[in-house]
């Protein structure tokens, strides 16, 4: 994630959305009530999405600010804090002290959304699909940057896997990668158990899969205290400058692990009408993030923007599948998510 000073929040800019970072500086007071008053302070100032989540961020201080006390340990008054974190229910948002970090788990009690295994032996693996490139990280042969190229189960339906947005990739390769698919008759973009990393190559290859600029829908940022205190700008993308476009039938494949700038490449796709989501629930996390210190150390990250949709939806909850299919975890050779949308493009 990069890091943005606190008055670059209005930049436009699609890229950034997502994971940026803001430094802000300590404040003073270091006794437990203090600590505990600024970081509420802070989230009631700083976090975009108290109305949405349905955070009574003031009556929460008032109820948790009676059992602040001088004689709570460093753990217990940690424990506080936390509290308050998990209220957020918001991935990005964190409170962390030395080896101790807390962040409110939006993954817990979903089952499975990919098996690596069972995708390598039956589909993609090297041994089973010439037809499928690994592109290695050339700083790391033990990173895959992407998979692309066509199965053993489809010629003529091509599938391309970003496990990350963390890597860096020339233009050349992007390149390479589109141009693979010019003549197939449909997508499978597999970005299941893809936690996120930059939102600018996230929306790179979105660009890819329109012709034209579109509206995305609008992202609000936090500037104040006050209920009403946002700044919000319009979000477009552009189609990228490419022959290697590609318009025809997609299928994207989801889980829970779908997250940040994954969610920003989702987003980005919501309003084609030629792209079908096909899995699970994903992740979300779609706020812009501001990061800095407590008083005494202690450090925190809160989403300072929410982003909307054209519809008038708020995407960091996640989104619903079109097609909501779920593993067969007791089936070893066959990934139910993959065998849909190759049935779905095949119809």
């Amino acid at each position: 994630m990069q890091r943005i000073t606190y008055l670059l929040l209005i930049v436009v800019t699609i890229g950034l959305f997502s994971c940026e970072k803001i430094v802000m500086k300590p404040n003073p007071g270091t006794s437990n009530l203090e600590i505990f008053n600024e970081y509420s302070k802070l989230v009631k100032e700083k976090f975009a999405m108290l109305e949405f989540k349905g955070v009574d961020i003031d009556k929460l201080q008032d109820s948790i600010g009676q059992t602040i006390t001088d004689g709570l340990t460093e753990d217990q008054l940690f424990e506080k804090l936390a509290i308050i974190t998990n209220k957020l229910k918001d991935g990005h948002s964190s409170i962390a002290k030395e080896d101790t970090l807390f962040y409110y788990a939006f993954y817990e009690g979903y089952p499975p959304g990919i098996d690596r295994e069972i995708l390598v032996n039956n589909y993609i693996g090297e041994e089973i699909a010439p037809d499928i490139t690994w592109l290695k990280d050339e700083e790391d042969e033990d990173m895959t940057k992407a998979i692309y190229g066509h199965m053993p189960q489809s010629a003529d339906i091509g599938y391309l896997r970003v496990g990350s947005w963390m890597s860096t990739f020339t233009n050349d390769e992007v390149e390479k990668i589109f141009s693979t698919f010019k003549n197939d008759k449909g997508l499978i973009i597999d970005i299941r158990d893809n936690g996120g990393g930059d939102p600018m190559l996230s929306t790179k290859f979105a660009s890819y899969l329109i012709d034209k600029e579109i509206t995305i829908g609008s992202e609000r940022f936090k500037t104040g205290p006050a209920k009403n205190d946002f700044i919000e700008s319009t979000l477009y993308l552009s189609p990228a400058d490419s022959e290697n476009r590609f318009t025809k039938e997609i299928m994207v494949l989801t889980d829970i692990w779908c997250f940040s700038a994954t969610t920003t490449f989702m987003y980005s796709l919501e309003t084609l009408d030629y792209v079908t989501f096909v899995g699970q629930k994903t992740g979300g996390g779609a706020g812009s993030v501001a990061d800095g210190f407590l008083a005494n150390g202690w450090t925190w990250d809160l989403s300072v923007s929410e982003f909307i949709d054209i519809n008038g939806n708020h995407w960091d909850n996640g989104r619903e599948p079109d097609i909501p299919v779920v593993l067969d975890t007791t089936i070893t050779d066959k990934d139910e998510v993959l065998e849909r949308a190759l049935l779905e493009l095949n119809n």
